[in-house]
C-alpha cells in the first residue's frame, strides 16, 4: 500500500492532488463514479459498493 504523508500546507495540497488524480483514474477506467450528495459534498462510489466522502480535511469511507 502506498502512503502519502505531508508536513506543510503545500505538501498537503500536493498530496490531495495526487489522491484526486488517482481517484479520477478509477472513474476514467469505469471502476468508480463521482457523485454529489444531498448536502453538496463530493463522493466517490466504487463498482464494488464502497463509497468515500471527500471533505475539506480528508477522505472518509462511508461504506
Amino acid at each position: 500500500m502506498n502512503t502519502i504523508t505531508a508536513d506543510s500546507p503545500s505538501e498537503l495540497s500536493d498530496a490531495r492532488s495526487q489522491v484526486e488524480a488517482y481517484c479520477q483514474s478509477l472513474v476514467d477506467t469505469g471502476e468508480a463514479q463521482w457523485r454529489i450528495n444531498d448536502d453538496g459534498y463530493t463522493e466517490l462510489h466504487m463498482e464494488g459498493g464502497e463509497a468515500y466522502l471527500f471533505g475539506e480535511f480528508g477522505v472518509t469511507r462511508l461504506r
